[in-house]
């Protein structure tokens, strides 16, 4: 960016994650950043809002709303698989070269028991949930913890300083992640304050009372809203600040394990998790390592739900390191 430049942080971070994402996993580049935002993202973020809006629909509601809403979606869901299938069909065409990535597994693995290899229909539909899960979630913690840096420039100059202590002034890389610890507690604090996902449901499995008031009988379903959660008295007397150093090992320790879930819990917790977060602490040091930013003071943080929460309207003027 130029000297001065100011960004769409939240747009950019969608570009980079799909990026990452696309490379990482199907070893397809989407080339983001070489122009406007790639139209994938647009209409995922559009069905996302759609299924959000319409899962708990009355009805009738549905009908005084018209069907204009159900035909983008259709448009867009079209969209989203003919860019899935693309991604396929450019592997397909160079059925000599293998790449160690998640699509090469889903294209040329055979089942041990049936000698058979994934179906097409199931390799489209597995391609997809990591295309949105990898991008949407992580580029959403990524723009909240450029938020929180933002709004903490000693908070940020203490990352920098981190970053340039291990890295030497070279390119951060993925070895130098486990050393990062306080950029991880940044991340993790993020997490706490704005976990990508907004909840979660579990099933009660015995007859029990919550908190001494709620009867739950076995088989109900409680949905665990984290931003609550993770506001919890447990996590101190100002649960609203934001504070890296809650996550300091001492200060974890103190608190009950289910405090914090960001990436679920049980057998269907996020298995992208470590994926995502050594994204997100590398491309946030990279960024520390090359740009100092702040956002407008009058920026008063907006966040928006379409199955995942996301900063809207955060723009973040940008300096060169």
């Amino acid at each position: 960016a130029a000297a001065g430049g100011k960004i769409d942080a939240t747009a950019d971070a969608n570009k980079l994650a799909l990026d990452v994402i696309g490379l990482a996993g199907f070893g397809y580049d989407f080339a983001s950043f070489d122009g406007d935002e790639h139209p994938f993202v647009g209409a995922m973020s559009r069905v996302l809002e759609h299924v959000n809006r319409t899962s708990n629909d009355i009805p009738f509601l549905r009908k005084l709303r018209g069907n204009g809403a159900d035909l983008q979606y259709e448009k867009d869901i079209a969209f989203v698989r003919t860019v899935v299938d693309d991604v396929i069909t450019e592997r397909q065409a160079k059925p000599g070269e293998h790449q160690d990535d998640l699509l090469d597994l889903m294209l040329n693995n055979i089942d041990d028991e049936t000698g058979e290899k994934l179906d097409p229909v199931n390799i489209r539909n597995q391609v997809l949930t990591f295309l949105v899960a990898g991008n949407e979630t992580t580029a959403g913690a990524i723009a909240f913890a450029l938020y929180f840096l933002s709004r903490h420039p000693e908070i940020a100059d203490a990352a920098r300083a981190e970053v340039a202590d291990i890295t030497g002034g070279e390119t951060p890389a993925f070895e130098d992640v486990a050393r990062m610890r306080y950029l991880r507690r940044v991340v993790d604090e993020t997490l706490r304050l704005w976990p990508s996902a907004p909840g979660y449901f579990r099933k009660v499995r015995t007859d029990t009372t919550l908190g001494g008031r709620y009867a739950m009988p076995k088989g109900s379903w409680v949905f665990v809203l984290l931003p609550q959660l993770h506001r919890d008295p447990v996590w101190g007397e100002n649960p609203d600040s934001f504070d890296p150093d809650r996550f300091k090992p001492e200060n974890v320790k103190k608190r009950p394990a289910h405090a914090y879930r960001p990436f679920g819990t049980g057998p269907r917790s996020c298995i992208g998790r470590q994926f995502a977060l050594h994204e997100a602490v590398l491309s946030l040091a990279t960024i520390l390592q090359r740009y100092s930013f702040q956002s407008d003071p009058e920026y008063k943080l907006d966040v928006r739900e379409a199955l995942t929460l996301k900063p809207v309207g955060l723009e973040l003027s940008l300096q060169r390191l």
